[in-house]
């Protein structure tokens, strides 16, 4: 049966993650075991969901002898728990931070941030000593909506210097310019065919198709003057 809900086990059912085994260890005094399996749906990504979490249950006292490296393992990961739980903005724990702070931090949903997370994962980005894909991602969202410097940003995010920043979006960057913008942004991510049949309105088509046209596209590009200056010897040019 599943651990979380107690109902038999139904679509992929996948192991309780370690991380989570641990939270719950030192949070709920839950032992969950190794082995112990769940439905596929009460997790987002390699995490239970905090749903999940609340649903878990103890249903009997087990008395567990553990060697002493066993114990010097357990002393580990309440320390390493206990430290990250020191810090405020931590996007690796999806359960660390509020719908309404993601909105606030990145003007993203905890969804839609879970969402671009699978996404750019597959743009190559890696995990780095100093900083998980999801922290990169999360970090990369904050500049661009907060606006903060790198030397505020490193220490919001307890990173060592301010170099490690610049890296982090710059990684970033390139992984939404190749995962991201290319289907999402620009002509090439939609055919004349779904704008015909999803993007056109009615107003539109009867101010300029007459009523009519219904397999014709439209489009209105607008464009800006940017101020930008020059030499005022031409012969640069």
């Amino acid at each position: 049966k599943c651990c979380v809900c107690r109902e038999d086990l139904h679509g992929n059912a996948v192991n309780i993650p370690s991380k989570d085994r641990d939270f719950l260890l030192f949070s709920r005094n839950i032992w969950i075991s190794e082995d112990a399996r769940c439905c596929s749906d009460h997790l987002i990504g390699s995490q239970l969901t905090k749903e999940a979490v609340d649903a878990i249950i103890s249903f009997a006292i087990r008395h567990q002898e553990l060697k002493s490296s066993g114990v010097q393992l357990l002393l580990n990961k309440s320390q390493n728990l206990f430290e990250n739980e020191q810090r405020r903005f931590y996007f690796n724990d999806p359960r660390g931070l509020t719908d309404d702070e993601y909105c606030l931090l990145t003007s993203l949903s905890k969804d839609d941030f879970n969402s671009l997370i699978e996404i750019i994962s597959t743009s190559g980005i890696r995990n780095s000593p100093d900083r998980s894909i999801r922290t990169a991602i999360g970090i990369y969202l904050c500049k661009l909506r907060l606006g903060l410097s790198n030397r505020l940003l490193a220490c919001m995010f307890q990173l060592p210097e301010n170099r490690t920043i610049s890296k982090t979006i710059d990684s970033v960057r390139q992984a939404i310019l190749k995962k991201f913008v290319p289907y999402n942004w620009g002509f090439g991510h939609v055919t004349c065919q779904d704008v015909i049949d999803h993007h056109k309105t009615t107003i539109a088509r009867g101010l300029t198709c007459n009523g009519g046209g219904s397999n014709t596209t439209i489009v209105v590009i607008d464009s800006t003057y940017i101020y930008i200056q020059v030499r005022n010897n031409l012969l640069y040019f």
